[in-house]
């Protein structure tokens, strides 16, 4: 258990630095893109791709954390109604129901990637292969599945609740 809780941790600091440089990347580049065109009167032909790209990378990568810390969007309207026993259960199952999407997901991505032109398609104006953003996606999505993993094992509604804090 300590080992998973560790990999978890460490998963959860990597996504953290990721999320926070890319939406950071975002700022920057679209105020650089606003210099450069209003300013400059030369505007910056890569910048809405790079934003965009940056963009899916934060918003993944952002899902997996919310994951991670068990902050995913619920609504309760039985809950109050419900024992604690079949809540937990409940949640449990909800969180059964993330991890196979996710993993489902992540199948599919792979399967993808495997497919030769895939790495061949080139992005319009920073020329990079679009499979590097899948293969980021797919990774984020693999993450996501371990962190589901962990938390479904940690949350057994057969045992006693433990509670998990990832933050520092």
């Amino acid at each position: 258990m300590k080992l998973l809780r560790t990999i978890d941790k460490v998963f959860w600091r990597l996504e953290l630095v990721v999320a926070i440089a890319a939406m950071s990347g975002v700022v920057a580049i679209l105020i650089a893109q606003v210099i450069w065109r209003y300013i400059l009167q030369s505007p910056l032909f890569f910048a809405e791709e790079l934003a965009l790209v940056l963009m899916i990378i934060a918003t993944f990568t952002g899902f997996s954390l919310m994951v991670a810390e068990n902050r995913l969007i619920a609504i309760d309207m039985f809950g109050a109604r419900l024992s604690d026993a079949k809540r937990r259960w409940i949640s449990w199952f909800m969180r059964l129901v993330v991890l196979v999407l996710a993993a489902a997901l992540a199948v599919f991505s792979v399967q993808y990637l495997a497919v030769p032109w895939v790495w061949m398609e080139t992005s319009a104006t920073l020329g990079l292969p679009r499979a590097y953003l899948y293969v980021i996606v797919t990774a984020e999505l693999c993450i996501l599945s371990f962190h589901q993993i962990v938390e479904l094992t940690l949350s057994w509604p057969g045992r006693a609740s433990e509670s998990r804090e990832l933050a520092p």
